[in-house]
C-alpha cells in the first residue's frame, strides 16, 4: 500500500506538458542539504555473477554514497559472501538477507535501512556509469521542486555487447508530469527501468512499502506513483548500464502470452492503487482517472495476447485500438492497422521486432540521432 501521505502540500502549479495548472497537490519537499547523502539500494537474487560489478560501480563514484544497500532475495549462490567481503573491507556496504519473496520484498528492506537524502536504484545485473550519482546531485539541486529524476540507460546484451540506448527514440519525461498521467488512465510513457530512478527519500516514504504481489516489477509503483507525488528531472544521456540477459522474460526477444498476461495483470493492479491514492486526495479527481482500457499501450497488450491466443475477441480490441492511435499514419501504427489480417506465425514475429530490443532499431536510432544532429540549425 502507498503509505505515510502527509499534509504538507503545495498548491498547484503550471505543468510541464501544457498550458492548464496541475490539478494534484504535489509534495512539499525541504531544501536539500549543500552536500546530501545518498544511499544506494540493490536488490539481487543469485545474481552473485554480476553483483560485485554493480557494488564496484556505485563505490567507484566521483560523488561517493554514504552507503550501499545490498537486499539479498534468499539467493542459493555466493551472493551474500561477496557483499560480506565488502563489509569486511570497511566498505559503506549492509547487507539484509531474506527469504525468497520477489523484487518488491526485496527492495522495501532495503529502503527500510537506508537512511539517504537521496535514494538511487539499482539492479544486481546492472552497474552504474562514471558520474551517475553527481549528475543525479546535481539535478535536483538544480530543479528543488523535482522529487523524482531519471535518466536513459546505456544497452548490452549478455556477451556485454552494445545494443544501443534507451529510451531509443523517445524524450523522457520531466517537469509536472501529474496531468499527463492522470490523463493516460496513470501511465506514464518513456520511464526507463529500475537502475535509472532515483528518488528524494520523502518522495520514497510515500511510495513504500511496495505491494509484495509486484515481484518482478517493483519499479512499476514508482513509475505510477511518483508522477502523482513530485516533479521529475531528467538527463538527458545514459548514467547506468541495462543488462539484457536470458533471466529476465522482459528482456526477452520473443513477446510470449504469459508475460502479456502478467504485465496487463500488473496495470490492472497498479491502477487500483493509484485510484486509492487519488479518493485519499479529492473523490472528484478520482473521477478524472479513465478506465485503463482507455489507455493504447494496455490495449496492445491485450490486442497482443488475444491475437496470439486466436481468442475471437481480438477483432473487437482491434477495433477499439485502432481508434485510439495517434498519429494515425505512423509506420508503427500502419502496422497496427493491417495486423489484424496477418497469420498468428507472422504476427508473432512482427511484435518481436517492434516490441522487443533488437541491433536492427539499435541502428535505426542511431540513424535516427545522427540525422536530428545534423538538422540542427545554426
Amino acid at each position: 500500500m502507498v503509505s505515510g501521505l502527509m499534509s504538507e502540500v503545495r498548491s498547484a502549479r503550471a505543468g510541464a506538458h501544457g498550458s492548464l495548472p496541475a490539478l494534484l497537490p504535489m509534495l512539499l519537499l525541504r531544501p536539500l542539504p549543500i552536500n546530501p547523502s545518498v544511499s544506494v539500494l540493490i536488490t539481487s537474487y543469485n545474481y552473485g555473477h554480476y553483483l560485485a560489478q554493480a557494488i564496484e560501480s556505485a563505490l567507484a563514484q566521483s560523488y561517493r554514497p554514504m552507503e550501499v544497500i545490498v537486499a539479498d532475495d534468499g539467493s542459493e549462490d555466493d551472493s551474500c559472501e561477496i557483499v560480506e567481503s565488502y563489509m569486511h573491507r570497511g566498505e559503506p556496504v549492509k547487507l539484509h538477507r531474506g527469504q525468497h519473496q520477489g523484487m518488491a520484498g526485496s527492495l522495501n528492506a532495503a529502503f527500510a535501512l537506508c537512511s539517504g537524502d537521496i535514494v538511487c536504484l539499482l539492479d544486481a545485473d546492472d552497474y552504474f556509469l562514471p558520474g551517475k550519482i553527481e549528475a543525479i546531485v546535481t539535478a535536483f539541486r538544480e530543479q528543488p521542486e523535482a522529487g523524482f529524476a531519471v535518466h536513459r540507460a546505456r544497452m548490452i546484451n549478455q556477451h556485454n555487447q552494445p545494443r544501443g540506448i534507451y529510451p531509443l527514440f523517445r524524450a523522457l519525461p520531466q517537469g509536472d508530469c501529474s496531468e499527463a498521467t492522470l490523463q493516460s488512465a496513470g501511465v506514464l510513457m518513456g520511464l526507463p527501468p529500475t537502475s535509472n530512478l532515483s528518488l528524494r527519500h520523502e518522495v520514497a516514504w510515500r511510495i513504500f512499502p511496495i505491494p509484495k504481489s509486484f515481484s518482478g516489477y517493483a519499479e512499476q509503483m514508482i513509475h505510477r506513483m511518483a508522477p502523482l507525488l513530485t516533479s521529475l528531472c531528467a538527463v538527458d544521456e545514459p548514467l547506468s548500464v541495462w543488462r539484457l540477459h536470458e533471466r529476465n522474460d522482459g528482456n526477452s526477444a520473443r513477446v510470449a502470452p504469459q508475460r502479456l498476461a502478467r504485465e496487463m495483470s500488473y496495470m490492472q493492479q497498479l491502477w487500483s492503487e493509484q485510484k486509492g491514492y487519488l479518493l485519499r486526495q479529492d473523490a472528484e479527481l478520482a473521477k478524472r482517472l479513465p478506465a485503463l482500457d482507455s489507455n493504447p499501450l494496455y490495449m496492445s497488450m491485450r490486442y497482443m495476447w488475444l491475437k496470439l491466443t486466436g481468442d475471437r475477441k481480438a477483432r473487437q480490441c482491434h477495433a477499439i485500438l485502432c481508434a485510439m492511435l495517434e498519429p494515425k499514419h505512423s509506420p508503427a501504427n500502419l502496422f497496427w492497422k493491417y495486423s489484424l489480417a496477418l497469420p498468428r506465425p507472422v504476427f508473432q514475429k512482427c511484435v518481436d521486432l517492434l516490441q522487443t530490443q533488437s541491433i536492427w532499431k539499435e541502428w535505426m536510432a542511431r540513424t535516427y540521432r545522427r540525422l536530428k544532429t545534423s538538422c540542427v540549425p545554426y
